[in-house]
């Protein structure tokens, strides 16, 4: 594709579009960009735009996607190294030490999330995303040598820190390359490679469990040796946020027309191609905003379940009479069927630019999930039950990322809201595991009860921010000058 083909037609788009004159100031040139409509965009455009998307596709989705599934290993790789044998090397089957190991994590995770995120753009992404990799994959390695159960809930605890920016910033990076009903189908993709990986993530614990004793090492203790490669790998292949990448002049594997075409598609889309400078008084004034709060909210209300199932999907399995080998097993369809549900749940709210009723589509088959697993008697029907619960919450996890992207505006607000918002992550984690009482082994009622608690409150936040968008939308358009959300007269809220 020549560095012509991909310019001329985006000037042609100014050109075409009816009462948009190409003038000399920058603000004008902006203002010409949110002008034009996706349908004025010529068809040869269209196809420019495909392929390129496409390769940041390929490009970014996939290696943030392998990471992100490394961090989610290594999060839960605590369970799975109880089954493989930590248990008996370390006692974590006296009292509450299994509980106290997981709920530390999330402690150091949620007391460093913040930072991370607002420390992305300083850093950048390439140096700082890898950089917490490798630091995670050498605490995983020196857990391989921890003979007392203490040790453990240190790493634990120093996982936490550098895991904890990994998440928001890997959809601050994402939301800054796509437009608003795209980015839900890519952070799908993102997390079905997540998904994929968890499913087999128990396959590969019933695997360290049959090389115990191979040459004198416990099978658990081999776990985390593969994810400092991993960061290597990253460092090659993770880009930078597209004007970062312009005004560094280095562009590679784009052009600079194509970098261009990326930002005027953002900035028709949104306006906010151009980073505005984060400062101590606007995160102070983001923080300050209680919509923020809200995702953060329903981020909590989706995350509680998945690490409930995360961490106790095994213990749940076998209390239906199940071997060993068959737990491990049977807790990969449940993840796999997964996967489907949540990029067909993507597709479809990307093409409706509608957020709001899958999420309460996505709650109700979580909570049927939930009680089907709890208080049936007929271990199919509970089996049926966790495909329900784990389809429906990891479902919502993209579609409430999403959700959030797109009710927010300008670089700053973005960095902000994504720290918030996943800071409820590490909330959700600690409130599973706090209610998923190791004495109420194997009916786990509390925890039952307390997941099914989040996914009706995550409707009725729904219904809030319904009423809220629709209030402050109809006040936009009466008087769009007095009524402008968040700074911008043309920029409204989407359900």
């Amino acid at each position: 594709m020549a560095d012509t083909e991909m310019k001329e037609p985006n000037a042609a788009a100014y050109e075409r579009s009816p009462g948009v004159e190409l003038v000399d100031t920058v603000t004008d040139i902006k203002t010409q960009q949110r002008a034009i409509s996706e349908d004025a965009i010529p068809e040869e455009q269209r196809r420019l735009e495909k392929k390129l998307i496409r390769r940041v596709d390929i490009r970014l989705v996939s290696i943030l996607g392998i990471l992100y599934s490394i961090a989610g290993l290594d999060r839960v790789n605590l369970s799975n190294a109880r089954a493989a044998g930590m248990n008996a090397d370390l006692g974590f089957n006296i009292g509450n030490r299994y509980s106290i190991a997981l709920l530390v994590f999330f402690i150091t995770y949620f007391l460093f999330e913040m930072p991370s995120t607002l420390s992305l753009r300083c850093v950048g992404p390439k140096l700082q995303l890898n950089a917490f990799v490798f630091s995670w994959g050498l605490v995983m390695l020196g857990m391989g040598f921890a003979h007392d159960w203490r040790v453990i809930v240190v790493c634990r605890m120093l996982i936490g820190i550098f895991e904890a920016g990994f998440l928001p910033c890997c959809m601050y990076l994402l939301s800054s390359w796509y437009q608003r009903f795209e980015v839900q189908q890519r952070m799908a993709l993102w997390y079905m490679i997540n998904l994929f990986v968890s499913a087999f993530g128990n396959i590969l614990a019933y695997v360290l469990i049959k090389l115990n004793g191979a040459n004198g090492i416990a099978g658990w203790r081999i776990e985390g040796t593969i994810t400092i490669g991993f960061a290597f790998i990253g460092y090659v292949f993770v880009l930078p946020f597209p004007d970062q990448m312009l005004a560094s002049g280095k562009t590679c594997p784009f052009t600079r027309e194509e970098l261009e075409v990326i930002l005027d598609r953002v900035e028709r889309d949104r306006g906010d191609a151009d980073p505005d400078r984060l400062t101590i008084s606007k995160v102070i004034r983001h923080v300050l905003s209680w919509p923020l709060w809200v995702y953060g909210f329903m981020f909590l209300c989706c995350s509680a379940p998945i690490y409930a199932f995360a961490y106790f999907i095994q213990t749940i399995l076998s209390t239906m009479g199940f071997s060993t080998a068959k737990v491990f097993l049977l807790c990969a369809p449940p993840y796999l069927f997964s996967m489907i549900w949540t990029y067909a749940v993507a597709i479809f709210a990307d093409r409706s630019h509608l957020r709001m009723p899958w999420m309460i589509l996505n709650s109700a088959i979580t909570l049927t999930g939930l009680l089907l697993t709890a208080y049936h008697h007929n271990n199919a029907v509970r089996y049926f039950g966790v495909f329900l619960g784990v389809s429906g919450c990891n479902a919502n996890l993209p579609t409430i990322i999403a959700f959030q992207s797109n009710n927010v505006r300008s670089n700053s607000r973005r960095s902000v809201g994504s720290g918030v918002q996943m800071l409820f992550a590490a909330l959700g984690g600690i409130y599973a595991s706090c209610t998923f009482m190791e004495r109420e082994y194997p009916t786990y009622r509390t925890g039952v009860w307390c997941a099914v608690a989040t996914q009706l409150l995550l409707i009725l936040l729904v219904v809030l921010m319904w009423w809220y968008f629709t209030r402050c939308n109809k006040n936009a358009d009466a008087d769009p000058v007095n009524n402008a959300i968040q700074e911008e007269e043309d920029f409204r809220y989407t359900f």
